[in-house]
Formats: C-alpha cells, structure tokens, sequence
C-alpha cells in the first residue's frame, strides 16, 4: 500500500506540492496568530514600561520590601526574622512567575557613630550606616581604592566599601580605621576601614533601580561577615532589610498578567499582614496593560477573521478539486476489487503525511513570516525598525496542529461517499447535466449581502444616535461584527459574481458569435456552458484575494492616515515653540520682598508673629510686563523655510449683547447641551457672555505659510479668512457654537477680555468648524464644549499688553530634526515648549495597536496572496491535463498551435481579467461602507479632524503590481507545462 501511494504521489506531484504549499500557509498562518499576538503584547508591554522610566525616572520593573527589624532582642532571633521575611518575599515573588534581571537581600544597622572621634564642644559624633547587600561585588566598580575583603582581618578590622558622597556626607576618610558602635549603647563596639569608594557598574542599573540617593550615609561591608561575625559581635543591631527584585519584564509571559495582578494584591495583604512595605511602581502598568492587551489580542484576532474564512473557502475549494480529480482513480480503484476501507486508508495515509509535514514546518514558516512584519509601517510598507521579539511558543504548534486537524478532515470529507461510486457509475454521472450547487440553490449569496448590508444599517443608526448623544459605544472595539459583515459582503459579492458570470458571458456569445474567432468562439462556449465548472473557484480565489486586499489596504490606510492627521492637526505647524521672555516678575518680587520686611519688622515690634504663609512672596501675573524677543532668532535655525508668531491665551472671556448662552454647573452629555441650549428663549436661564473660549492670535500672512490644514474641513480655503482678518484687523473668527448655540450673527460685535486687559470690541467675520491645534470637542470644567476665537494678533497686541507667544516653524523639505535640536543647543533659545509634528508621528505610529494592525492587514494579504498562487495554479494544471484530448480533437479539426494558446489566453481573460476587475469594485465598495465604522472606536475629542477614507493610488498600485507578479509567475509555470505536453500524441488521440 505504502508503495501504491508513493506512485500515486509521484504522478500528481503538481496536485501534492500544491496541496503541500497550501497546507503550509494555511497553517503557518493560523500559528502567526499566537506568535505575532504575543511578540506584539510583548513590545506594548516593553513601551509602556519604557515611557513610565523616561516620564518618571523610576525602573519601572522594581519589586521593593522593605521591613523595620525588632530592636530589643538577641541576634539569634534578629537573624530568624530577617530570614523569615527573606523567606515570605521570595515566595511571593516566585508565585508572580516573573523573571528576575537582579535580586538582592539589604540588612543595615542604621544607628552607629564612630566612638574613635573626640567630640568637640559644639559638635556631634559622626553617624553612619552599616549595611550588606548580597551580590554588591558584581554590581559595581571601584573608581578609588579596592573592593573589601570578606571576613576579619588578622588586626581585628572589617572592610567596607562606600560612595564618594556617603564619604563626604559622615566626613569619613578612606584608609582609616574606625571604632563604631551603637548609639544605644557603646559597650560593644566594632572596627571598619573604608578601603575603596564604588560606583554603579554600566549594565547594573536595574540592581540600583532605587539610586544610590537611598545610601548617603552607608559603608558596604560583605553580606555573609555582616549577616554572621559582625552580628554575632553584638555591637550591630540590624534596624532595617529590604529584599529587592528586578523584574525582567522582556522576558515576562503576557498570558498570565491577569494572573500576575490577582496575587499581587493577594501579597500586598500579606506583606501588610507581617508589617512589610511593599513598593512595585509597574501594579499601576500591570493593571492597565491587562486591559489594553485584551484588547489588542481580540483586535488582532478579529482582523484575522477574513483570513481565516478565506482559509476555510480554501481547504473546501482544495478539498473538491481534489475529489474531482480522485473520482476517476478511486472508480478504478473500486472496480478493480479494492475494499471501501482499503481506498480510504490510502488517501487517509497521504492526508496524514501532508499533515506531518505541516505540523512541523508550519510554526517555522509563521515565525519567519512575524519576523518580516515587525517592520510593518502601514499596509505592505517597512521600516528600519527593531523586530519583535519573537519566540516560538507551544501555542503555535497547537494552532498549527488545530489546522492540520481541521485539514484532514476537510480532505477526508468528500472522500468517503465517494467510495460508494463504481467506475460505471462515474461515467455515467459524468455524462448528466451538472446540478446548481448548493449554495446557488440556497441563494447564500443573496443572504450574505443582504444580512451584510441590514446590519451595516442598524449599527451606523445605533452609533450615530450615540454619538449624537456624546457617547462612544466602547464596546465597537471588540465588536467582532465589524469584521464578520465586511468579510460576508466581499463573499457574498463574490458569490453573486460567479452566479451571473455564465449568464454574462452566453449573452456575449450570442452577440458577438458571428465575429468571434474560432479559439475566441470555443472560449465563449466553454466558459458559458460551465454552470458549476473549476474556473468558479479560480474566479472567487482572485475576487476574495484583490476585493480582502484593497480593503485591507484601505483600512491600513485610513487607520494610519487619520492617526497622522490627528497629530498633524494638534501641533498646528512642522514645529511649535516656545521660550521664556524676560520680564519685571523679578522686580515686582523684590519690591513685594521689601514691603513685606517692612510689615515684619513692624508686626515684630508690635509682638506680632507673622506666618510662613504671609511671608510668601507672590506676584500678580497681571502686572508683570514683558519684553518681545527677536523672531529672527527662529529664522536662522537650520531647516527653518518660514516662521510665525502664535499667541494663544486659554479661558477668555467673550460677551455680546446677542448672545444666549446658557448657564450650566455640569453638562453629562449632549442631549443634555440641546436640551439646555433650547431654553435659550428664556432669558433668565441664560448669560451673555462665556469664558469657555481658548484665543488665538495670528499674523495671517505669517500664519499662512507655516500652518498644516486640511481644505476638506472648511467651505472655503482657509486662506479666504486669513485674507479677511489681514483686510480687516479688528475682526474675529468664531467657533461654530457662537451660531449654533448662542446665536451670534456675522457682522455682531463681540467684546473680547482677559486678565488685567481691558475689554475691547471685536467683528465677527464668520463662523468656522476646525482651526489648526483648536479641538472644538475640548471640554470646560462645567462639562460644556471649549470654544476657540481667532484674532488678528497685530490689533491683540495695540489693544493688550504683549505676552509671550509660540512661534509656529515650517521647515524645508527634507530639513532633518536632528540638525534643528543641534542647532536650538547652538542658540541662546531656550525652549519651555518644543512640538516636532514628524517625531510625534513617527510616536504615533510605533503605538503597539497600530502597529499590530497593521502587521495582521499585512500578514493576511500575504497568506491570502500565496494561497490565491495556489488556487490558480490548481485550476490551471488541472484544466490544462484534463484537456488534452480537447486539445487534440481541436488540432485534428484544423485548428492551429497558437490558436490554441490564444484560445487558452481568451479564457483567462473572461475568468482571470473578469474576476480581478470585480473585485476591485468589490473591495472599493465594501472600503466605502465598512471602513467608516473605525470612526466609532475612538471618542469625539479622539476624532478631530474628523475620520475619513480617501484611498491612495499607491495602495492600489501596490495590490495590482503583487497580483501581476502572481499572474507572471503563474503563466510561467503553465507555459512551462503546456511546452511538455506532447501535441503529436494529442493529436493523434484526437483523429482516433
């Protein structure tokens, strides 16, 4: 038998490699799942961990205890304590599961003085901390002196080891000897040298994660002579231990941070329980990447959901190809005396071994496939980025495993009933008219649209009466809907084009028949008269594949695309800056100073006591007058093309005659602004004036050269008003709110007031929805929307005094932010506020989700894309060997070689050419329907400028180039093939 399927094997060889091919990638991309999701839980993990140490200058993986020793008790029992605690801590912390980078034990007396010094009048002992630490040794390098030795020296002497500023801190010397004892009592005492001064070692700074600050006063000696001679001495009492570990968080299993959080609330009770402090800065980390990881890992999952119901399409597809191919063979195999079980254990046995081979090489190929997409920028775009940190977990080859399950059977499945067919049997249901499949009976396709569409509706109804509300359903982030529905209209559409396709192509049969060339003509004819024939799976692979790739490129596209934006649109301009102005804030301090001395001395001889807080010095911003640098300075910065002065002033207040502006303590939501906003009939619900408005003032012919705006957002180009507050100085831009909701008119006048300035007029010039860096969905401390003003700031300053402003930078193209930051350092431009749009993009886009989103669009266009090689290199192969008596009754009937390679051509056009350009209507469809809902999983204020789908020529020239690459690779297999096949004999079969 197992030489039978060897031969069987060998002469289907295209069919088995295929097979092969397709089984690899099939479940080489069920195990990415797993392996891409826990490389990039891992890099969120390592990033947040990383910007929590850059934010707050802490080791964000320290597990710190800390215990105060009982004092008043014998050394045996102070040694039982510390290794009872040193116990309970290595406990806990083993039960977390974490790898340890470092881990080390701290014992300290902390109430010594040197007894050897002569106490002058007026002066104090010199106090100091004796302390071991286990593993000081590695940890440090000596920069003076040596390392202590362990132990007793033959004078009496312990070593000790400290810091340069612990040295100057107790004003010890190195090489001296010291006699200390216990403040307590000094009848027994020690002798320590200092004989070296340490420093932290480079790579160690996770082991000192709590800084050498916590050791001012502290002399290293060995933990063991400590912890045994220096004790059992009785002249050191240890008051204090801490037992510290370094979490390696890299290296941590994101699979069981829930896991991780339950039992360090669990420890924390129980280090309470036994009066041990417990510091671990990365709970806080633990606890809110558990939830951003969840939702990551259903993310990733979802996305893969048109994957993996291509999968699905594949192995049914696979699976009835190979069937169809088998028929013949499994008849013979019947009719020649060959048992149901025997048949069935032969195909069993090739299934079986395609499935080994799977198992074992699909993780590999998965692995190599997340190494590659680690890189992913966007959709089929790479970076130079640091790959991810892949490992090859067991998960993968139980997902593998799973494929290869659902593999075997799936093969095995039409297989059986199939043994039942005798060779007779098989003719003679070759020779009736083919069936309508099943789906087409069942009109699946109809439904998968219609279900797709209906629920598109209801969802886009229930969000938008959300978001009209002010609430963003949340839970669309794990709506596996979303993604289901968008992957059933791209079947289903698929499905409906390969129903009417037949239909399409006899009615141009009909019409054209006269014209059409004979190799034309039997194209027509083969592929029309096919109801339910293999190009069908040719024609869905290619659907499915171009419609899943262009709306995944799309979906990349606007996720990347709208993140970019976001950014682009807070900062305003390529750079925003801002610097510290000199001003009076100095004098008036010290005019204050002396006018409260005065008051003291005055209060002193009255007896009066004058407080701390009275004695305060502070100074009324409002007064303090300020002194305009030179924006030239900016101008001469390298990569600087044009620069502008911004100013923008929060919370100003704005009054008018005209308006109505509702008076609220606390709005929840916007139902509740409409409903408040409504009563501005009623005056006595209502102010004339908000001080929830954020000002900008602009030199609009500065402004214009250095703003970043999107045309789409305004009626008209934004220079139109930029051209109307240079015509018009006195003028004001107003947010859209002033005419919605207070009812501001074009043409009102407005006064316009902040701080100690006075009021002064101002025009409404028009009413605008967006302005760079102003988020209109910002809110109040009252729970009601910021509004935002903008001015001509040449007529802000005539009409108040000057402040210090921002200035906005447009850099050249291809100006590099490195040679900026050098050239700031040159300067004397100290910055209070420095916003580079590029680097926060570039932020922005090594977001973990981001990133991981799109890595799985990425990596699922590709599997798609191999898979598709394979479908349609099945379909032709065995198109192609199944024709070859076709081929040899066309050539007995006078029908020349190129006429049939040109027919062959013909029929690749109406099923190949006809599939790809319906997909791309398909995919552009489903893009303009399905993408959008994205917008719901991110809050209104999230949302600013607005989210949009504008697909991307390049995006598609990207689908269409790798989709000519597979076509060109596929027709240079098949020329290779049909270049093999001996013509001669085929036609010689055909005159017989």
């Amino acid at each position: 038998m197992f030489t039978l399927l060897m031969r069987k094997m060998r002469n289907t060889k295209w069919m088995v490699f295929c097979l092969l091919i397709g089984f690899i990638m099939a479940a080489a991309m069920t195990s990415t799942i797993p392996i891409y999701m826990n490389a990039s839980l891992q890099r969120m993990l390592v990033k947040d961990m990383e910007n929590f140490q850059t934010s707050e200058g802490v080791y964000p993986g320290t597990y710190a205890t800390t215990h105060s020793v009982t004092l008043d008790t014998d050394t045996a029992t102070q040694k039982a304590e510390i290794k009872k605690i040193q116990g309970i801590v290595k406990d806990g912390y083993d039960s977390l599961d974490c790898p340890a980078s470092f881990e080390k034990t701290y014992i300290a007396d902390e109430f010594l003085y040197v007894t050897s010094i002569a106490i002058t009048d007026g002066s104090s002992a010199a106090r100091l901390t004796l302390g071991g630490m286990t593993g000081l040794e590695d940890a440090v390098e000596v920069v003076r002196g040596r390392m202590y030795q362990k132990g007793q020296r033959s004078d009496g002497v312990y070593e000790c080891v400290t810091t340069e500023r612990a040295l100057k801190v107790s004003e010890l010397a190195t090489d001296t000897v010291y006699e200390i004892g216990n403040i307590f009592g000094a009848d027994k005492t020690v002798k320590i040298e200092i004989v070296g001064v340490i420093d932290v070692k480079d790579g160690y700074e996770a082991y000192w994660a709590e800084g050498l600050g916590e050791y001012l006063n502290t002399m290293f000696a060995d933990y063991d002579t400590l912890f045994g001679e220096i004790m059992d001495t009785g002249a050191v009492n240890i008051t204090s231990m801490a037992v510290r570990y370094a979490i390696d968080y890299p290296k941590m299993n994101m699979n069981i941070l829930g896991l991780v959080n339950d039992r360090i609330e669990q420890q924390r009770r129980t280090y309470e329980d036994n009066d041990i402090s417990f510091k671990i800065p990365a709970a806080d980390i633990f606890v809110d990447y558990a939830d951003r990881a969840s939702q990551l890992r259903e993310t990733l999952w979802l996305l893969q959901i048109p994957v993996i119901l291509m999968i699905l399409v594949y192995l049914f597809m696979v699976s009835q190809l190979n069937v169809e191919q088998e028929k013949n063979e499994i008849a013979v195999f019947k009719s020649r005396g060959a048992s149901r079980g025997q048949i069935i254990r032969i195909y069993a046995l090739e299934s079986m071994f395609l499935g080994v081979m799977t198992a074992v090489v699909a993780p590999f190929v998965g692995m190599g496939l997340c190494r590659m997409l680690g890189a992913s920028n966007g959709f089929l775009e790479f970076v130079n980025r640091k790959s991810l940190p892949i490992t090859l977990a067991k998960d993968a080859f139980i997902y593998a495993g799973a494929a290869v399950i659902v593999f075997f059977l799936t093969t095995m499945a039409p297989i059986i009933p199939s043994t039942k067919t005798t060779i007779v049997e098989h003719k003679q249901s070759k020779a009736k008219k083919r069936k309508l499949p099943l789906w087409e009976k069942l009109c699946v396709d109809f439904v998968l649209i219609g279900g797709s569409l209906t629920w598109l509706y209801y969802y886009t109804k229930k969000q938008a009466d959300l978001t009209a509300d002010g609430i963003t359903d949340r839970e669309a982030a794990i709506n596996p809907m979303m993604f289901i529905a968008s992957a059933a209209f791209i079947v289903g559409c698929g499905l409906f084009i390969i129903r009417i396709h037949p239909l399409i192509i006899r009615i141009f049969s009909k019409l054209l028949g006269r014209v059409l060339s004979p190799a034309a003509y039997v194209s027509f004819n083969n592929i029309g008269r096919s109801a339910a024939g293999k190009e069908r799976f040719l024609m869905i692979f290619l659907i499915l594949t171009v419609s899943l790739g262009l709306y995944f490129a799309n979906t990349a596209r606007a996720l990347n695309r709208n993140a970019e934006e976001r950014v682009t649109y807070d900062v305003g301009a390529d750079v925003v800056m801002k610097e510290e102005w000199s001003n009076t804030s100095g004098e008036l301090r010290a005019a204050s100073a002396k006018e409260s001395g005065d008051a003291a001395k005055n209060a002193g001889s009255n007896g009066q006591q004058i407080s701390s807080e009275e004695q305060e010095i502070e100074v009324d911003e409002d007064e303090v007058e300020y002194s305009e640098p030179p924006i030239e300075r900016f101008e001469q910065l390298a990569g600087v093309k044009s620069v502008a002065r911004v100013y923008i002033r929060n919370s100003i207040n704005v009054k008018s005659s005209r308006m109505k502006v509702p008076k609220v303590s606390k709005v929840k939501d916007e139902a509740q602004r409409k409903e408040l906003a409504a009563a501005n009939a009623d005056s006595s619900r209502t102010a004339d004036n908000t001080d929830n408005v954020n000002l900008m003032a602009i030199s609009p012919g500065e402004f214009s050269k250095v703003c970043n705006f999107y045309d789409r957002l305004l009626p008209y180009h934004i220079n139109e008003y930029l051209n109307a507050l240079s015509d018009y100085p006195q003028g004001i831009l107003l947010s859209n709110a002033f005419m919605e909701t207070y009812g501001l008119k074009t043409g009102d006048t407005v006064t316009v007031s902040w701080g100690g300035n006075d009021a002064f007029e101002a025009t409404v010039l028009a009413f605008v929805d967006f302005w760079p860096s102003m988020n209109p969905y910002l809110t109040a401390k009252d729970g009601s929307y910021m509004n935002f003003a903008i001015m001509n700031l040449d007529y802000v300053k005539i009409m108040s005094k000057i402040e210090p402003y921002q200035v906005w930078i447009r850099l050249e193209d291809g100006a590099l932010t490195e040679d900026l930051y050098k050239s700031i350092e040159k300067s004397d431009i100290e910055p209070t506020l420095l916003r580079v749009a590029g680097q926060e993009i570039i932020t922005q886009k090594n977001d973990p989700m981001l990133q991981g989103m799109n890595g799985a669009l990425t990596l699922g266009f590709i599997v798609i894309m191999i898979m598709c090689i394979i479908g349609f290199l099945m379909y032709w192969i065995l198109s192609i060997k199944s024709r070859t008596l076709q081929f040899g009754i066309l050539r007995a009937m006078g029908m020349k070689y190129h006429e049939i390679i040109a027919m062959i051509l013909y029929e690749q056009l109406l099923t190949s050419g006809a599939a790809i350009l319906s997909a791309i209507f398909i995919g552009g469809i489903a893009s303009e329907l399905y993408v959008p809902l994205f917008q719901y999983l991110f809050t209104t204020a999230e949302q600013v400028p607005g989210f949009v789908v504008i697909p991307q020529r390049a995006d598609y020239l990207k689908v269409y180039t790798i989709i000519l690459a597979m076509l060109l690779i596929c027709f240079l297999v098949l020329g290779s093939l049909i270049r093999k096949i001996n013509i001669s004999k085929a036609l010689k079969l055909g005159e017989d």
